[in-house]
């Protein structure tokens, strides 16, 4: 074996690389749909020299390429020939339909240059019929990938109306090994509110045929996504790097032997974009006119309420539950009108949201309400309407009322009992009268006028002067205050410094998890006073505007932007990863100055 082994590497090593003619071909569909992706494959024999890619349409998402090398060793009648070839594949998503040109691409060695072939790519419509024997459905997403390995995001509907839920699934298809999955980017998801469904990691994957095809899937992440605007809206791709186990092989009639193939074999993980297609939502505007009960709720719900007790003592405290319960937006429903009688004091309910990780579940608003008068209230049913869009129609749901019966405390007479009304004080009736006081007084007369001192003229001057002052300070204190978005912009950095010594206290009290998002609310919370942007249009392209009119330096814009995105990514990255949150809180201190002595 050692003599046949040196033989071997003798002649290998007196190999004659014979002249060969460089070519460099491309493979490319004749047709694809809008929204799918598809491959286009270049193969040059030779790895000596530079590839230049051809300029794709601005319209194509391009990712890639990936490059493969392989040589192929011949011997053919005492002759040893050696051949390499390199292929590049690159990975392609039209957005629109039409007749695209493939511009030729080129490799360039020290000799010579060669170009590819042009080829012509007919995109039809999204949704439209396919050619016989391509594979459709979730196969077809996963085929199209051309490498085994692809990224779906299955959505439960793609109509709905405003408020109304989305579940999501981010789904991983593939048909080869890997070794782990790095980087996955999620878009920003404009015009929705997105809320994370609890998701096991994934570990492993499940066989799952599909069309007759088995792949290896898994769920990496499900979540509901809430719209807030109407029209169509689309949902950028999400994006994840697959760590690839790909196996080379040197095949060759005369190397085919299970000693050569373990001995040139090896095994090598290659990093490989996926990216899922691009999804257009068509979100309908809810019907007018609105019911005046109409609280934000989308879905189908029941209404319940139930009331503790309906004979009490004064101040004695009674407890009026109403259960929202169904599927929809419960996150986003508000809180029901409810009006009480007077004579009975209400607080602000707390509110409970119970689901099972999806859209379904129950919210339940408790009002705590204290009588403070005798007698008998009746509590007026609760009208609350909702928006059920598979009747596409507003429903109103209504609970039963409750009549509460008040009595005296024992061993309190009527006469002493407080009335209570809202908004004014407490009124005792029957110690309202005070007696005459009797006795001898004792009287003098002042030897001269008060009004004739002169003391008494300076005193009053002196009054009326400082009446004036004050009368002057107070007009200007009240024109100040009249001024709504000047006094926020004049507090706007004493209020983010107290948030930002809240989130310091968290730190030092080791709440460390609860820090960035103390530090999120002090940053958004300066920028809306400071910039006088409402909270429901605070955005960051908004922010960013508005520092640049003020002419804010970009450094100090990039800077917000950073801390901003560290303290988003906190919520979703494990807590090893990213900035620690001491140094987020020192940035931020140091930002909110900086920002406050370039924007006074």
């Amino acid at each position: 074996m050692k003599s046949f082994l040196a033989t071997m590497v003798c002649l290998l090593a007196a190999v004659t690389m014979t002249a060969q003619e460089v070519t460099l071909t491309v493979d490319a569909p004749e047709s694809a749909v809008a929204g799918q992706r598809f491959r286009i494959v270049y193969t040059v024999n030779s790895t000596d020299g530079q590839f230049t890619p051809p300029k794709f349409d601005p319209s194509f998402s391009v990712s890639g390429p990936q490059q493969s090398t392989s040589r192929n060793v011949q011997w053919i009648n005492g002759e040893v020939n050696s051949i390499s070839t390199t292929t590049l594949i690159y990975y392609i998503a039209a957005g629109t339909p039409g007749t695209f040109t493939i511009p030729p691409a080129q490799f360039e060695t020290k000799k010579l240059t060669v170009s590819s072939a042009e080829r012509q790519i007919v995109i039809s419509p999204e949704g439209s019929v396919q050619s016989q024997g391509q594979p459709s459905g979730q196969a077809a997403q996963a085929a199209t990938s051309g490498s085994g390995v692809s990224l779906r995001l299955l959505l439960s509907t793609r109509e709905v109306y405003v408020g109304q839920p989305i579940t999501g699934t981010l789904k991983l298809f593939s048909r080869t090994n890997l070794s782990g999955i790095n980087e996955l980017k999620y878009p920003d998801f404009k015009g929705f509110l997105r809320e994370d469904i609890e998701t096991p990691p994934l570990r492993s994957l499940e066989s799952e045929v599909i069309d007759g095809v088995q792949y290896g899937t898994g769920v990496l992440q499900r979540f509901v996504l809430y719209p807030q605007i109407s029209g169509d809206i689309r949902i950028d791709p999400v994006e994840m790097t697959a760590m690839v186990q790909q196996r080379s092989n040197v095949r060759d009639p005369f190397f085919d032997d299970p000693f050569f193939d373990s001995f040139f074999s090896g095994v090598s993980t290659v990093p490989q974009q996926v990216a899922t297609q691009p999804v257009t939502i068509r979100v309908k505007p809810l019907p007018t006119p609105i019911p005046a009960d109409f609280h934000g709720a989308v879905g189908s719900f029941d209404l319940r309420s139930s009331l503790s007790a309906t004979a009490v003592q004064v101040n004695d405290a009674i407890t009026l539950t109403i259960t929202l319960s169904g599927s929809g937006n419960l996150n986003l429903a508000g809180e029901p009108v409810i009006n009480f009688p007077q004579g009975i004091e209400k607080y602000d309910p707390k509110v409970t949201v119970k689901n099972s990780g999806t859209s379904s579940g129950s919210k339940t608003f408790e009002y705590l309400l204290i009588p403070r008068n005798n007698g008998t209230f009746e509590i007026p049913p609760v009208s609350y309407s909702v928006f059920d869009p598979q009747e596409e129609k507003y429903v109103t749901l209504r609970t039963e009322g409750y009549s509460i019966t008040v009595t005296g405390t024992p061993g309190q007479t009527e006469t002493t009992a407080p009335l209570f009304l809202p908004g004014e004080d407490v009124k005792y009736i029957g110690q309202d009268i005070r007696f005459i006081r009797n006795g001898s007084g004792k009287l003098t007369v002042p030897s001269a006028a008060l009004v004739a001192r002169a003391y008494y003229w300076s005193w009053f001057i002196l009054a009326l002067f400082i009446t004036a002052v004050v009368l002057l300070l107070r007009r200007e204190q009240l024109k100040r205050n009249a001024d709504v978005t000047g006094v926020r912009n004049r507090k706007a950095a004493k209020n983010a410094r107290r948030r930002l010594a809240k989130a310091n206290s968290l730190l030092n009290s080791g709440k460390t998890e609860l820090v960035n998002s103390e530090i999120a609310r002090a940053l958004w919370g300066y920028l809306g006073d400071k910039l006088a942007i409402p909270q429901s249009e605070l955005t960051r392209e908004k922010c960013h505007d508005s520092l640049r009119a003020r002419k804010t330096g970009e450094d100090l814009i990039t800077e917000l932007d950073l801390i901003l995105s560290a303290t988003e990514y906190s919520q979703y990255a494990p807590r090893s990863e990213g900035e620690s949150p001491a140094g987020l809180y020192r940035r931020a201190m140091t930002l909110v100055g900086k920002l406050d002595n370039n924007l006074d």
